[in-house]
């Protein structure tokens, strides 16, 4: 039952308009108490319906509006002020009105009364007024209740705004033309405006979007006198940060009638269970006391107090328990906040994965060291529960402090295993996800976050709540920082390799005193285009001629793409690769040796798409050109005309070379065998001649008939540049490893190479030993 509401002196005569919509023609339940409210403080209310109303309903409205207009138009609620505002004067009310009233049935109220609202905002003299204000796109008065003087509504301005209304195609095109148009129109036309509650509040920076809308602080605006409170912010959790259900709670003992009305929808009077949402958040940190002090109490400031802390100290050195337990001893004891110690540094994953054990309420949020926590963020998120009650993952916005930037967007999936949108500090989800898929991957140095957020959506599409929830600190300033410590091209590659459809490459391109060359080979691998994911690593080898200075360059002019690992000093070639294939990312690893360079910038998609299409393929290599860098020819290998798509061992035993491959930089292998080769290939050098055979016994070696990179033919390389008696003890070493390696069917043909090669180095032995010094 509505309160009685005590009668103002009547200061003036006022007309209301008052819109209404309902899909299925009955009155929605803050309809009545509303006109209820309004009705001892107006002359005559006009209720326009952008609906035809169901039966009975019209009669519901007779003690209180003087006129009913009812009918589909789809003009919102622009379109039923115009069309109330037109009878208005063709009945004369306005002609002996001092003041017009639009407002609408997006609000229960009046809270108490609407005299005290009447009263301050009248005598401040304005000449049109609202309940509140916005500054967001430019200033105006929100359009759910708005008030105007006599000189106002008789204004050509105003009559000129209403009369033209017209359909539009979207609830944004009604704010931006007529919402912020209305307090645009009027106030060019030389007339002031004032709210009831004005919006002065500021967020961490001025691009900071969160308190653009007053309506979604209702006890705010409630304490600060106004009588009305959005519908939305009763029944759609994100449209309400101070909590749905800390505003019944506030209804129930300030204005129970309103309460009593807005209960009455199923919709609204769930909300009130959200105190008993109990959440477990895992804080990790290592050496932070500089900041974890700001981080905690932005936790224990959190309005939904149904929670408790677990900060996982990963080993800290720097005093971070003794401040923890300083500052934060009440809480501590009283259990809120439990502390693990882990006694040495096991990294973030493993420090996250220690929380989630030891969490003991069925929702997780977390919280990193560094970062702050909205006051609403767990009472925004505990409503949004109870409102998705299907759900078991939610995620928000945050606000990066330095430059104002606001992440977050609604759910894609796709977009998401390209590109992460959702920060691990605005993830919450159920704790059951934890046993079903695992926790953080201990694997990954970096972007971990996005890894289990692809994990943890992959059944089931989490809930967007378009609210800023965080305020995310990017410090690069701080080495300990992961951002800083860990590569993000290598981490980005890695999650990709585990989530994303498409192929993920790595390129190595290995250099040793190659300053004439290495340009060229850099350029060739950035030149690679296709549907695939693409990390380059350069590894130099202690090189004394600029190759190194080079790397350096390329990678700082490309850091989302290029990773330099050179380590410094000369460690050798086969060392070198070692390094390389450790260090790679990508599903498959392709080779550029720093002298050679790619003449097909679809070499790594078609070899990719390759060896994808093909799991008994381990490798694949394709044609490759000969420069001779002495008198610049180039020449294509006979031994490469005529094969087949997949090879095996007994291919490679019918060429007089056993090495249709030639060259490592015409090859694409699976990462993970590169990665797992045995030691005794790497000895003396890496040879394609031993790896072709090692695969031989795995699967198949993929083989594309097409010219994809060149091949210099270098003085200065180590076989190129080699003596006649040098090669040939080189080919004797990559046979010994072929045999070591081969299957039992092929050892008898690489035991004849083999023969061969050590009777022609014999022979050279001896023509060098014959020959006569100079």
């Amino acid at each position: 039952m509505t309160t009685p509401q005590p009668m103002p002196p009547k200061k003036q005569k006022r007309v209301a308009v008052f819109a209404s919509y309902s899909p299925d023609g009955v009155l929605p339940p803050q309809v009545l108490p509303y006109l209820a409210g309004l009705r001892p403080l107006v002359e005559a209310i006009v209720v326009v319906c952008d609906n035809d109303l169901a039966p009975g309903e019209r009669a519901k409205l007779d003690a209180h509006a003087d006129h009913v207009i009812a009918g589909r138009h789809g003009e919102y609620d622009f379109g039923s002020y115009k069309r109330g505002v037109a009878l208005a004067r063709e009945t004369g009310l306005l002609d002996r009105a001092d003041a017009l009233i639009l407002c609408n049935d997006s609000c229960y109220g009046p809270v108490g009364s609407f005299a005290p609202m009447f009263e301050t905002m009248e005598a401040r003299g304005l000449d049109f007024w609202g309940g509140t204000d916005s500054h967001q796109f430019s200033y105006h008065l929100q359009s759910y209740f708005v008030a105007m003087t006599r000189p106002v509504f008789t204004s050509d301005a105003f009559r000129g705004f209403i009369e033209g209304v017209t359909k539009q195609e979207s609830v944004n095109q009604v704010i931006q033309n007529y919402e912020l148009g209305l307090t645009k129109v009027l106030r060019e036309a030389g007339f002031t405006a004032g709210a009831m509650v004005e919006n002065t509040l500021k967020g961490v920076h001025p691009k900071d979007p969160s308190y653009h809308n007053l309506p979604i602080l209702p006890l705010y605006t409630l304490e600060r006198g106004l009588p009305l409170v959005k519908v939305k912010a009763l029944r759609i959790s994100h449209t309400n940060i101070d909590g749905q259900n800390r505003l019944l709670a506030w209804l129930k003992e300030n204005a129970p009638d309103i309460y009593d009305a807005a209960i009455s929808d199923p919709d609204v009077h769930r909300y009130e269970d959200a105190g008993r949402v109990a959440f477990s958040i895992v804080m990790p940190t290592h050496n932070r006391a500089w900041c974890i002090g700001r981080a905690v109490a932005s936790v224990m400031a959190q309005t939904h107090g149904n929670f408790e802390l677990i900060i996982v100290d990963d080993g800290s050195t720097d005093g971070t328990r003794d401040l923890v337990e300083r500052e934060f001893g009440e809480e501590i004891a009283a259990g809120r906040i439990r502390y693990v110690y882990l006694s040495e540094n096991l990294g973030v994953c493993n420090a996250r994965n220690v929380g989630l054990v030891h969490a003991r309420n069925p929702w997780i949020a977390y919280a990193d060291s560094d970062n702050v926590l909205r006051p609403y963020f767990l009472t925004l998120y505990a409503n949004a529960i109870i409102e998705h009650r299907t759900r078991d993952a939610f995620y928000s916005q945050f606000i990066n402090l330095s430059d104002g930037r606001t992440v977050g967007r609604p759910f894609d999936r796709k977009i998401l295993v390209q590109s992460n949108f959702i920060d691990l500090g605005t993830f919450v989800h159920k704790r059951s996800l934890f046993t079903r898929f695992g926790g953080f991957d201990p694997e990954l140095r970096r972007l971990v976050d996005w890894d289990l957020v692809i994990r943890y959506t992959k059944h089931k599409d989490p809930v967007f709540l378009y609210r800023v929830v965080l305020e995310y600190t990017d410090d690069q300033d701080h080495q300990d920082r992961i951002s800083v410590r860990e590569s993000l091209v290598k981490a980005n590659l890695a999650v990709r390799s585990k989530h994303d459809s498409r192929p993920t490459v790595s390129t190595l391109i290995l250099g040793y005193n190659h300053v004439d060359y290495i340009t060229e080979a850099i350029e060739s691998a950035l030149a690679q285009k296709g549907n695939f994911t693409h990390e380059i690593l350069l590894s130099d080898d202690g090189s004394t001629d600029g190759t190194a200075r080079i790397m350096a360059r390329y990678a700082e002019k490309h850091p989302t793409r290029i990773r330099n690992i050179s380590r410094g000093g000369n460690h050798g070639i086969s060392e070198n690769y070692r390094h390389c294939f450790r260090e790679a990312a990508g599903n498959f690893v392709a080779v550029l040796e720093g002298d050679d360079y790619w003449s097909d910038p679809e070499k790594n998609l078609r070899q990719a798409e390759f060896l994808t299409r093909t799991p008994e393929a381990q490798m694949v290599f394709s044609k490759i050109e000969l420069l001779n860098m002495g008198n610049g020819s180039r020449r294509l290998l006979k031994r490469q005309e005529g094969l087949g798509p997949l090879l095996t061992g007994a291919d490679f035993t019918k060429d007089e070379n056993l090495n249709p491959l030639v060259n490592l930089s015409s090859a694409m292998f699976r990462t993970d065998l590169m990665r797992n080769l045995p030691s005794f290939l790497y000895e003396p050098r890496m040879s394609e001649i031993a790896l072709a055979f090692h695969f031989d016994r795995m699967g198949k070696i993929g083989f594309l008939d097409r010219v994809m990179g060149v091949y210099r033919l270098n003085p200065a390389s180590v076989w190129t540049g080699a003596s006649r008696v040098s090669q040939l003890r080189q080919a004797v070493e990559t046979r010994r490893g072929a045999l070591r390696v081969a299957r039992p069917a092929h050892r008898a043909a690489i035991e004849r190479h083999l023969t061969e090669k050590l009777a022609q180095l014999r022979d050279a032995e001896d023509s060098q030993t014959r020959k006569p010094a100079a």
